[in-house]
C-alpha cells in the first residue's frame, strides 16, 4: 500500500510505498508514518488504519492533505454493505483472521467518530468508486487557523541538523521540545523540497541544498 502526502497544491504528492507480509506489522508501520504527518488524534488514525485489514489492504492508500489536517484512507476491498450501520456500536464484519490483528468488536468507527467530534472534527465514510471504502478524517477550518506556523519549526530543524548531524525524527522532536507529529510533518515537507534526505533507517540529514539554505538563514 502507499501513503501520499500533499505538501503543495501545485506539486505532486510525496508517495511512500509501505510493504510487509505480516498484517499487524504493516498496520503499525502505516500508523507510525501517518501520525508523523498529521495533527489528528493518534487513536483515531490507528482505528481507521486498522480497518484496512477488512479489505486485506487491497488498493489501500492513505492520503494526507491540508497540512495534515485531513487524512483520507481508501481501499478496494469488499466495502461496507450497509453504510447506515458503519457507526453503530457493536457492528463488525471481523472474522477470525481479522481478529488476530485487530479487536474486531465493532467499537472502532464509533470511538473514532466520538474522538473527532470532541476535537471539533468529523469522519465521513463513503463507497469507493472502484469498490471498497473511503474514510475521510478532517479537522475544522478554525482548528487549522489556530495552528502555529510551521515555518519556524523548519528553520529550527535545519539549524539542529547542522549542529548535530544526521538524526531521526524522535530525537529531533525531543531536542526541539516539539510534538512528534509536527516535527515529522515538517521533515516530510523539507524532504519534498530537497533540503533534507532520509535513509532506509529513517535517519534525516541535510542535503547540499539544505546546507546552502542554512547559511543564508542564520
Amino acid at each position: 500500500m502507499r501513503i501520499a502526502i500533499h505538501t503543495d497544491a501545485l506539486e505532486p504528492p510525496l508517495v511512500d510505498d509501505v510493504r510487509h507480509s505480516d498484517p499487524a506489522t504493516l498496520v503499525e508501520e502505516v500508523f507510525v508514518r501517518t501520525t508523523a504527518c498529521t495533527a489528528l488524534p493518534a487513536l483515531v488514525v490507528r482505528e481507521i488504519v486498522e480497518n484496512l485489514v477488512h479489505a486485506r489492504f487491497a488498493g489501500a492508500t492513505v492520503t494526507v492533505l491540508d497540512g495534515g489536517q485531513t487524512v483520507r484512507v481508501s481501499d478496494s476491498g469488499p466495502g461496507i454493505a450497509d453504510l447506515s450501520l458503519a457507526f453503530a456500536p457493536g457492528y463488525s464484519t471481523a472474522g477470525d483472521e481479522e481478529r488476530r490483528v485487530i479487536r474486531g468488536v465493532g467499537s472502532g468507527l464509533p470511538l473514532a467518530a466520538d474522538l473527532m467530534a470532541a476535537h471539533g472534527g468529523r469522519i465521513d465514510v463513503s463507497p469507493n468508486l472502484r469498490g471498497g471504502t473511503v474514510v475521510t478524517m478532517s479537522a475544522p477550518v478554525a482548528v487549522r487557523a489556530a495552528r502555529t506556523s510551521l515555518a519556524e519549526t523548519a528553520r529550527r530543524l535545519l539549524a539542529l541538523l547542522t549542529e548535530t548531524g544526521p538524526s531521526d525524527a524522535l530525537a529531533l522532536a525531543a531536542e526541539l521540545e516539539t510534538p512528534l507529529a509536527e516535527c515529522g510533518r515538517e521533515l516530510v515537507v523539507l524532504e519534498h523540497r530537497g533540503l533534507v534526505a532520509r535513509d532506509a533507517s529513517g535517519t534525516r540529514s541535510l542535503t547540499p541544498s539544505g546546507s546552502k539554505l542554512v547559511a543564508t538563514l542564520f
